[in-house]
């Protein structure tokens, strides 16, 4: 996704936020005003009496959350790569290479670990993708509704 792409969204996004926030004050709707787009439409989900969002969401924050936990291991290895270098500097004795090799070994030795993990890695990537689009559709689907009950 580009940069242009991603302001592009937010724009609209924002936009569709002050619709329905214009919406619920012209009429008087028991719908309590939220900041953020999703927890919006939760609050205008629940008052049109559904919930299929708010699951479709809880989905998509536990996808988001299992990429974040399986790139941890990944960003601590790049912090000590980086930490390493200049912690010689400071008077730690590390020797990072001693660690690569002993890691590369580990790798070599395990390496059906490693192929689970990135199968793993991309195969949750691709349903959070694949969710996003359905909540982003339904973001749509749920707007929609509310217009329509409202004209």
């Amino acid at each position: 996704m580009s940069n242009f792409q991603i302001l592009s969204e937010s724009l609209d996004n924002a936009e569709l936020l002050k619709k329905l926030h214009h919406a619920i004050d012209e009429y008087r709707l028991p719908i309590t005003s939220k900041d953020d787009l999703n927890s919006q439409i939760v609050e205008i989900e629940k008052y049109l009496g559904g919930n299929e969002f708010s699951n479709l969401n809880a989905k998509t924050k536990f996808a988001n959350l299992g990429t974040g936990l399986l790139g941890l291991p990944v960003l601590i290895y790049c912090l000590f790569l980086f930490g390493s270098r200049y912690a010689n500097s400071f008077g730690f004795n590390i020797d990072a290479a001693a660690f690569n090799h002993s890691l590369f070994m580990l790798v070599i030795n395990y390496l059906w670990i490693l192929i689970i993990y990135a199968l793993l890695f991309i195969g949750l990537v691709a349903y959070f993708y694949k969710l996003n689009k359905q909540v982003k559709a339904k973001i749509y689907s749920i707007v929609n509704k509310l217009f329509t009950i409202l004209n």
